[in-house]
């Protein structure tokens, strides 16, 4: 727990970070709605010039979306992903971890079990990461945890953040959790659940003869993501008022509420940074995997969907688990 002098010296240590760019001229109340309309144009755009270059296969398993409730579903959820990284405070690097994070699973499907190619399913990752952070870094400036020659006195262990082997190792490591996680899913209940709920499935030989080390290998990109998104947040995340008043906690004259709350969300704010990022992370890919997959691919049950679904959620938590695990060692401030 986070001492009151060591509070103090944070705060007197600290030194207002530079803007990298000019201040945006868009009113404060505009600027959310100015991003959904920039994301929306953009990725609209992107994936019309994309069709010209070979995204067709993609059609081919595409259902036919005829009901008004399946599109405005879409672009609603759209505005809440959007949302979510707005109102969290990330930055276009945050927001594009979280989005290739997200959405991969859902073109990880295609390219899997209906033979979509792996360019297109990479083409259509590129479309959404650049759709989301090319309009938050026109209008957001990177934070301080992205920014290198920011001051130990505005980021927690700067020296850690920086060493470039501990960024390798830590993506290594959430990588090879989503690996095995996706390949004893393929070992075990998804073939057959696959088979049950998913109508049109094209081969199932993706996870018969996948093996363990190129699964992994598979998902390089994701776990350098993960380790962006989770791992170094939290890692630079420095003491803030919560942790002065849960280090002032004394069970002796404390309330049931405050009892409550301290036992609940009593964290440092490195812990709280990484429940709190881990669960978007969560929710996000549960979200957008399970509404993507069951609106869109032909012959898709919501039970399958959402069974889908629900197996990268649980490798988002379970990478997030590791990181606390890892983080949680002598030497590293909290």
């Amino acid at each position: 727990m986070v001492k009151r002098k060591q509070m103090a010296d944070a705060s007197a240590q600290a030194v207002p970070v530079p803007p990298l760019q000019e201040p945006s001229r868009i009113p404060d109340v505009l600027r959310f709605p100015t991003l959904v309309v920039m994301s929306m144009l953009l990725s609209s755009a992107l994936y019309s010039g994309a069709s010209e270059f070979g995204t067709g296969d993609l059609a081919s398993v595409m259902r036919r979306r005829d009901e008004w409730w399946e599109i405005s579903g879409l672009l609603a959820w759209k505005a809440v992903e959007l949302a979510i990284g707005w109102w969290g405070e990330y930055d276009g690097w945050d927001i594009a971890c979280l989005t290739l994070l997200s959405h991969m699973p859902y073109l990880y499907l295609l390219t899997t079990f209906y033979a979509v190619r792996p360019t297109t399913m990479w083409l259509g990752i590129a479309i959404d990461v650049l759709s989301t952070y090319l309009p938050f870094t026109l209008l957001r400036d990177s934070s301080p945890i992205h920014r290198a020659e920011v001051s130990k006195g505005q980021v927690a262990n700067r020296s850690i953040l920086n060493d470039t082997p501990i960024k390798l190792y830590t993506s290594i490591l959430a990588a090879a959790v989503y690996g095995l996680v996706v390949f004893a899913s393929f070992r075990g209940w998804l073939p057959v659940y696959l088979a049950v709920h998913f109508d049109g499935l094209r081969d199932l030989s993706g996870a018969h003869e996948a093996a363990l080390p190129f699964v992994t290998l598979g998902f390089t990109m994701s776990g350098y993501a993960a380790q962006s998104f989770l791992f170094m947040p939290a890692l630079g995340a420095k003491p803030d008022v919560h942790d002065l008043q849960m280090a002032e906690f004394n069970p002796e004259t404390a309330s049931l509420g405050q009892t409550v709350w301290y036992n609940v969300w009593g964290y440092s704010k490195r812990s709280r940074t990484l429940i709190k990022r881990t669960a978007t992370l969560a929710f996000a890919s549960a979200m957008q995997t399970g509404l993507r997959t069951y609106i869109t691919v032909e012959g898709v049950e919501l039970a399958g969907a959402g069974g889908w679904a629900t197996m990268w959620a649980t490798a988002a938590v379970l990478v997030g688990g590791i990181f606390w695990w890892v983080g949680d060692v002598d030497g590293v401030s909290n």
